[in-house]
Parts: structure tokens; sequence; C-alpha cells
């Protein structure tokens, strides 16, 4: 039986990009079994021009702009696939991306693996001064065990997904939902690639320029700090983290705010799954060739 796959794409006001990039999704995306657009409340009409054009389209609206993390959750929820990919409204898939991908799959503990993207490449993730750092890997000659897959451009396995929970809805409206479900999945067993041979377009066009640049940078301050306070568990790790805290909040004092709105935002629960690799072994294991 032949994978089916369904393409989730949230937009907002991005008409104009769904008209650049919507049609190449469609010619270039084999197994194709519905694109599902989560409308986050545009005024662009970009619903009539979905139901004029594309029909065949499922459409998610909200009222108003609900940004990235709780967008992707409530397409799958609507969902059947065994496969998921997530794609940015400014983001073009290129002839044979997904060829050959489920190859990557064989391997049952492969959570998701991650397109190239144009201008971009795999995430070099190391653990430096109290938290994680990532920069562009050089190489992009062959496949890499990835930290995560970015939440714009990758395909996911859906019951896997689904054991995981979905995208942790804490980090809300948006930033590092996919960094931490990629790295909660490789402290659960699982794998994370990124595929040199997938190759798609971004253009870099996206809503969260459309918003408060300062507000941006919380936000992302902000969940950095979630992401930290949630995932990493070694107590080496965690006590450099402290370090990172102290000497940075005297240098800028400014972060107590960012400090604070992460304490407010900190969920009460604990983690739905169980880790069985630690911190350590997770930094060993990604940023290797497959």
């Amino acid at each position: 039986m032949k994978p089916t796959i369904d393409i989730i794409i949230p937009s907002f006001n991005g008409k104009y990009l769904l008209e650049k990039h919507l049609p190449q999704v469609y010619k270039n995306s084999d197994f194709l079994n519905k694109v599902i657009i989560i409308d986050n409340g545009s005024t662009d009409d970009t619903i009539d021009w979905l139901k004029k054009n594309y029909p065949q389209v499922v459409i998610v609206r909200n009222s108003r702009n609900l940004g990235f993390t709780k967008p992707i959750n409530q397409g799958v929820a609507v969902s059947k696939s065994d496969y998921i990919v997530l794609l940015n409204n400014d983001v073009r898939p290129e002839k044979g991306y997904l060829k050959d991908i489920f190859r990557f799959f064989d391997d049952e503990n492969v959570f998701a693996v991650s397109f190239n993207e144009d201008k971009a490449s795999w995430p070099l993730v190391t653990w430096e001064n109290g938290k994680l750092h990532f920069s562009q890997g050089e190489d992009k000659n062959s496949p890499r065990y990835s930290c995560w897959a970015s939440g714009g451009s990758a395909i996911f396995k859906r019951s896997i997904w689904d054991k995981l929970g979905g995208f942790n809805e804490v980090y809300a409206p948006f930033y590092w939902e996919d960094i931490d479900i990629g790295f909660r999945a490789w402290k659960t067993g699982y794998k994370v690639v990124w595929n040199n041979k997938s190759t798609v377009f971004h253009e870099h066009e996206s809503t969260s320029a459309k918003i408060n640049h300062k507000y941006v940078e919380i936000i992302k301050q902000r969940n950095e700090l979630l992401f930290t306070w949630i995932n990493i568990t070694d107590k080496d790790l965690k006590k450099t983290h402290a370090k990172f805290l102290f000497f940075h909040t005297l240098k800028h004092p400014g972060y107590i705010k960012v400090i604070f709105s992460a304490l407010m935002r900190f969920p009460s629960n604990k983690q739905i799954v169980k880790f069985v690799r630690t911190d350590k072994q997770v930094l060993s294991l990604i940023n290797q060739k497959l």
C-alpha cells in the first residue's frame, strides 16, 4: 500500500504567497492526499480565492491570527494521512522533493525528515555556556541526523507525532515548538533526519515579519528558556544553564523580564512521554552523517 501525505500550510494574509507557491505544491508533491490550509483570520480574500481556484483544499478558519503552534495542531487534527508535510506559505518545493523520502522511514524509529532549504542547511547543534547553540552545517553533500525537523519544511510520521503529543502549545504563538518536538523525539528513542536531496526554496516572506519586532524577540527568548527548562534534565547541563541565567542577567538586567515571562508560562504538568536518552546522548548522536 502506498503511503499518503497531507500537507499543512498556515497562512495569515498570505494570498499573494499562495498564488506564487501553491501551484508548485500541487505539481511537485507525490503521494498527496489533501492540502490543509489554516487561515489565521485573513482579510485579503484568501478564503474566496481558495474556494474559487482550489476548491479541493481543506480550509480551517480562525477568527484571528493564532500564529503557528496551535494552527499546526489544528491542521494535524483534521488530517487522516500516514504522513504530514509542514510547509510555510512562502516555501516552494522543487520537483522530486519527496522522491525516495520514504527510504528513511524504513527505519521505524525515524520520526521526521527535514527538507533542504536552498539558502539554509542542517542545524549544527551544540551545548555551550548553558544553552543550545546552533549554526548552519557546512557540508550539504549527504543526509545528516538533525536535532529537529523544520516546522516550515519537513515531513513527519503521524503515528509518532501522536505519541509525542504534537506541538507543545506552551510555545504559542510561535518559535521553538519544532525544536522542542524534535528534541523530545530524540530523548524518547526516535530519530530525525535532514535530507540533502529534498530541495525546497524558502522565499522568507513569512507572517512573523509583519509582527512587532520587539514582541517577536521576547517570544523567542521566552521560548528558548521554556525549551531548556522542559527538556534539559542532565544535572551538569542544568548547572551551566543556571550560571548562564545568573551572569547574563547581571550583564543585561532587562533579561529578568524574559525570565519572569517564562516562569509565568511554565507548565505545571509533567512530560507526556518518558525520556530514554540523556541530553548528552542526544548531543552525541545529532549532526552525524547517516
